[in-house]
């Protein structure tokens, strides 16, 4: 049987498909080169998606999409579609369904249990129509939030950010420019407790700035103190989400948390802390959203639990010929030890925004000032912090932090000497490493034998509003047109002249 989720919509576009064997993933800007691509109407999708994956629309069985309608100035469905309805617009010979944003997140968590949730929360942006946030026992919403009467904390993170300053090539990526900004800015436990009257169901209200100017008792003073506002702000709102989420869930309780908002590390970091056993996968983000489609399809037609092998580092996009013998990792090595950033592209590239080992830029994370030095490689402001990958046997010698092979948590660093890792409040976001990418082991176990030193400063191949490099082409012409002086393809190291 032969399944395809696509997502079609206004950015980051992705296929999942299972061709009855194998399940293939691809999100489409690793291939197009641009950062969110999303296809520009319903039917252009066919030809990539038949060069891909070497497949013919017309052999599929049955297909499901995650998409706006109003994108496509298709009628909007009644506020009450829950799951899935009918779609039949795609000009397919096959039946087409058409999958509840939320839904499609809350689903997509198999990728890394196989263990059902109890309670699956989501949130972002907004979902279908205005959901803002949407809670799941199982299939069955239970809560759900409306942008127009709860607001959305993704829209006001993005318009805070606006308010701020900050820029971007995509909207969306604004919220997570702000998460490191905010961490500048001086803590008031006076204005934390000031906040105490709002919640995550008047969020709105919540980022209102005349609550700072109300606080402060002077517009000029305030608005000449805008990043302790954000900071304070940001920080109560990781204590009003584990307040949300106690409304749903108990404790010790297997919980998951998607979509946009579950890629603010801190948040997760302070939910964590209350929910032991909280799930967030790292394709949190609308990357997740085709995984979340294929596991209705599957659930639909009751076949077995698909096999992903070697997640997360399943983009079916292009991988070297070769993979790099010791010779090669130790000459890697070498060049980390004497200081010098390398990019690190192997296998397939992850699923999600992050680099986790595979499409990587990588530095010794002693050097001081070595993240401005990323930054000028990387194209992108100054303020932002790195994450890095430890040895998982050594991470409590300079973290306090629980295994996390996706990054997506942060740690107080224990440790003064991994200066470029260490943002300005003294934390990291940090990947601890096993065996999930072993290649990427060895390497770090050799950079350890040399320097003493069990992690490595690890951000994604991408210069600012690019995508992760997808192609080796691409990773060449990022080579080429940056400050970065060495690239390692496989078994094949690049340097620069």
């Amino acid at each position: 049987m032969k399944l395809l989720a696509l997502r079609l919509c206004e950015h980051d576009s992705s296929f999942c498909f299972f061709d009855g064997k194998e399940l293939k993933y691809l999100k489409t800007e690793r291939i197009k080169g641009v950062k969110h691509h999303a296809f520009n109407n319903l039917l252009n999708w066919k030809v990539d998606f038949q060069n891909l994956f070497n497949q013919n629309v017309d052999d599929l069985d049955e297909v499901a999409i995650i998409v706006d309608p109003w994108i496509y100035n298709l009628p909007a469905e009644d506020e009450s579609f829950s799951n899935a309805v009918a779609f039949d617009h795609l000009e397919l010979n096959c039946k087409t369904w058409r999958i509840n944003h939320h839904y499609a997140h809350s689903l997509s968590t198999w990728a890394i249990s196989r263990k059902e949730p109890e309670v699956s929360i989501v949130m972002d942006g907004f979902g279908d129509f205005d959901q803002s946030w949407t809670v799941f026992h199982k299939d069955e919403i239970i809560a759900k939030g409306s942008l127009k009467n709860n607001g959305s904390l993704g829209i006001e993170m993005a318009e805070a950010g606006d308010f701020l300053g900050i820029r971007a090539s995509h909207r969306i990526d604004i919220a997570g420019k702000l998460m490191g900004l905010q961490s500048y800015g001086n803590i008031s436990e006076n204005f934390i407790k000031y906040l105490d009257k709002y919640s995550i169901e008047n969020v709105k209200e919540l980022f209102s700035f005349d609550n700072w100017i109300e606080f402060i008792n002077d517009e000029s003073i305030a608005r000449l103190s805008t990043l302790d506002w954000i900071r304070n702000l940001h920080k109560k709102t990781g204590y009003l989400l584990v307040e949300f989420f106690r409304k749903f869930a108990k404790d010790d309780q297997l919980i998951s948390f998607t979509g946009g908002i579950a890629q603010n590390v801190l948040w997760n970091t302070e939910l964590r802390k209350h929910f032991k056993n909280i799930i967030i996968p790292p394709h949190c983000t609308d990357d997740g959203l085709t995984l979340g489609g294929i596991e209705f399809l599957r659930r639909k037609n009751n076949l077995n639990p698909f096999e992903l092998n070697n997640f997360p580092y399943i983009q079916n996009d292009e991988a070297p010929l070769t993979i790099p013998d010791m010779d090669t990792i130790k000459k890697s090595a070498l060049l980390l030890s004497q200081g010098h950033a390398i990019g690190w592209y192997q296998g397939n590239g992850e699923v999600g925004p992050r680099a986790l080992g595979n499409r990587s830029i990588l530095l010794d994370p002693r050097i001081k000032n070595g993240k401005y030095l990323i930054n000028k490689i990387k194209n992108r402001e100054n303020y932002r912090p790195f994450g890095a990958t430890i040895l998982y046997e050594y991470k409590d010698d300079f973290f306090e932090i629980d295994s996390d092979p996706y990054m997506l948590f942060s740690s107080n660093v224990k440790n003064n000497s991994v200066e470029s890792i260490t943002h300005i409040d003294n934390t990291c976001r940090v990947q601890t490493l096993k065996n999930e990418n072993p290649v990427f082991r060895i390497l770090l176990e050799e950079f350890h034998r040399l320097t003493g030193c069990p992690l490595l400063l690890n951000t994604s191949m991408n210069s600012a509003g690019k995508p992760l490099v997808g192609t080796i082409k691409d990773a060449k012409i990022f080579f080429e047109t940056t400050k970065l002086n060495y690239l390692v393809i496989g078994n094949e190291i690049f340097e620069k002249h």
